[in-house]
C-alpha cells in the first residue's frame, strides 16, 4: 500500500533524526567493542546466543506446555465420555434423564477442571445438564452445528466470558456422539477447563519452563554430546555385542581400532566371546550326550524324535526307529564286573555307529539299551539294516585285556510310524517288537506289525522280504 506523501514525509524526517540521535552511541559502541579483547567478544558474543538461545527454548517450553494442556484435556474429555456412554445410552432407550442429570451434576462439581456435561438430541435440544435449568433449551451456537454435524468425536477449543467478570477461561469441548441401533441419538458434549488444569498444574509446567530455559544446562549437553560421541559410539557397538551375547550368538567380534581403555575393552570382549562359545559348545555337548558311549543321550533323542515326527505329519516322509539291547548282559556284569560292562556298550556303541548311516541318529537309550531313528526309511528297509547290525555285532566278539572272548548278541526291535505320526505309539510299537525279539529266544530282529522274524542265519528270509 503505497503511503499519503504527508505520512511518508514526516516518517522519513523521524527516521532521520532518529539515527542522528543514535549516531554517537553507536560510535562509542564501536570504539568500545574495538577495544574490547578477543576473549572479551567471545564473552558477549556467547552471552547473546546464550540470551537468544534461552528466549527460543522459553518459547518452545511455554508451546509444549500449552500442546500438553491440551493433549491432557482431550484425553480426560475421551475418558469422562467413555465412562458416561453406557449411562447416556441407557437414559437415552428408557426415556428417563434424572440419574443422568444427577450424574452430570456430581461429575461437574467434583472436579474443577469440568466445566459442564450435558446430552442433546439430533436437533439441538439439552435433554441433560450438569446445570438443571439448562435442560429443554435448543442450542443453536456453532459449536453445536459443527458436532452435530459431525460423524465422528469432534474437539474444539473456545474461550468463553466467565459470567458476571471481566475474565475468560478457555476450554476444550468434545462431542462425542452417542449411537443407537447403528445411527446417532444424541451427542455428548463436555467441556474441560485448560485454566483450571493450569492452575491446578502451575508448579509443575513452570518446573518445566525452568528446565528448558536454562541455557548453561543447555550448552553443557551439546558440548557433552560432542565429546562424549567418540565414546559413546563404541560403547552403543558393546552393547549391541553384549545384548547379542546373551541372545547366544557367540560369534560376535568387536572392531580393534582403538588403543585406549575403550581397545583393551573390546579385546578382552572378544576373547570373552571366544571362551564363551567353546564353553556353551563344551556345556551343550555334555547336555547332548552319553557320557560312557559318547552317543546321543535319550534326552537330545526325543526332542529331535519330535521334531522329525513334525516334520513326517506335514510330508510323509518315511520314518523307522531300531531299539536293541545287549542279550544277557547282567550275567556278564555279574560275572566280569560293571567295569568291563562298561567296556561291552561302548564296543555295541562303536559297532551300531560303524553300520548305521551317517545321517541315522543312534543314542543310548537307558543300560543296556540303544535307539536308533533312520529318516527317509521304510519299515523293510529298516529290518535289513537292524539284521546287518545284528550280524555284524554276533561276528565281532568282545576280547578282554585278559585274552577272553565274550560273545556279544543284540536282540532288535524294529518299527515303522505311520499317520497320525504319534511318537509314543512308535516307540511302543519298537519296544514290543523288541519284546517279541527277547521271547523269541534273543538274537533275532522283528519288525512291529510283521510275521517274518529273521533269526540267525536266515538270509534267505531277509531277501525274500
Amino acid at each position: 500500500m503505497k503511503l499519503p506523501p504527508v505520512i511518508k514525509d514526516r516518517w522519513e524526517r523521524f527516521s532521520r533524526r532518529v539515527a542522528e540521535a543514535g549516531e554517537p552511541y553507536r560510535f562509542h559502541v564501536s570504539l568500545f567493542w574495538q577495544a574490547l579483547s578477543m576473549r572479551a567478544k567471545l564473552s558477549v558474543l556467547f552471552a547473546f546466543l546464550i540470551l537468544a538461545m534461552t528466549g527460543f527454548f522459553y518459547g518452545f517450553a511455554v508451546y509444549q506446555t500449552s500442546r500438553e494442556i491440551k493433549l491432557s484435556a482431550i484425553y480426560k474429555g475421551e475418558a469422562v465420555a467413555e465412562a458416561l456412554k453406557g449411562e447416556a445410552a441407557y437414559a437415552l432407550q428408557t426415556q428417563n434423564f434424572p440419574n443422568l442429570n444427577f450424574t452430570f451434576r456430581r461429575l461437574a462439581s467434583s472436579r474443577n477442571d469440568i466445566s459442564y456435561v450435558f446430552l442433546v438430541d439430533t436437533e439441538g435440544q439439552v435433554l441433560a445438564h450438569s446445570e438443571p435449568e439448562a435442560v429443554g433449551q435448543v442450542l443453536t451456537d456453532p459449536i453445536t452445528r459443527q458436532s452435530l454435524g459431525a460423524v465422528a468425536t469432534q474437539v474444539q477449543f473456545e474461550r468463553v466470558a466467565v459470567a458476571g467478570e471481566q475474565d475468560y477461561v478457555d476450554l476444550c469441548d468434545l462431542s462425542v456422539p452417542i449411537l443407537f441401533k447403528g445411527k446417532r441419538a444424541a451427542t455428548l458434549r463436555i467441556g474441560i477447563s485448560l485454566t483450571q488444569y493450569l492452575l491446578a498444574n502451575g508448579p509443575r509446567i513452570r518446573r518445566n519452563v525452568l528446565l528448558f530455559t536454562l541455557p548453561f544446562a543447555l550448552l553443557s549437553i551439546l558440548i557433552a554430546i560432542k565429546l562424549s560421541d567418540s565414546f559413546t559410539r563404541p560403547l552403543k557397538r558393546m552393547a549391541k555385542a553384549v545384548s547379542e551375547v546373551s541372545g547366544g550368538n557367540y560369534n560376535v567380534q568387536l572392531p580393534l581400532n582403538r588403543r585406549d581403555e575403550l581397545g583393551e575393552v573390546a579385546h578382552a570382549f572378544n576373547v570373552m566371546a571366544v571362551h564363551l562359545r567353546e564353553n556353551f559348545e563344551k556345556v551343550l555337548n555334555m547336555a547332548n550326550h552319553d557320557g560312557l558311549t559318547g552317543l546321543y543321550n535319550a534326552r537330545f533323542f526325543h526332542e529331535t524324535l519330535s521334531r522329525e515326527m513334525e516334520l513326517a505329519r506335514r510330508t510323509g516322509r518315511a520314518i523307522s526307529l531300531i531299539i536293541f539291547d545287549a542279550d544277557r548282559f547282567k550275567r556278564i556284569n555279574d560275572r566280569y564286573g560293571h567295569p568291563l560292562g562298561d567296556q561291552i556298550l561302548q564296543h555295541i556303541s562303536r559297532v551300531a555307529h560303524s553300520v548305521l548311516r551317517g545321517y541315522d541318529l543312534l543314542a543310548r537309550y537307558g543300560g543296556e539299551e540303544f535307539i536308533a531313528m533312520l529318516t527317509d526309511t521304510t519299515g523293510m528297509q529298516a529290518m535289513n539294516l537292524a539284521e546287518r547290525l545284528r550280524k555284524v555285532l554276533e561276528q565281532r566278539p568282545f576280547i578282554t585285556e585278559d585274552g577272553d572272548v565274550i560273545k556279544v548278541t543284540v536282540s532288535i526291535g524294529v518299527a515303522q510310524a505311520f499317520p497320525p505320526y504319534d511318537k509314543k505309539d512308535v516307540i511302543a510299537h519298537a519296544d514290543r517288537a523288541l519284546y517279541r525279539a527277547k521271547e523269541g529266544g534273543r538274537n533275532r530282529a522283528i519288525l512291529y506289525g510283521h510275521s517274518t522274524e529273521h533269526l540267525p542265519g536266515s538270509e534267505q528270509q531277509i531277501q525274500q522280504s
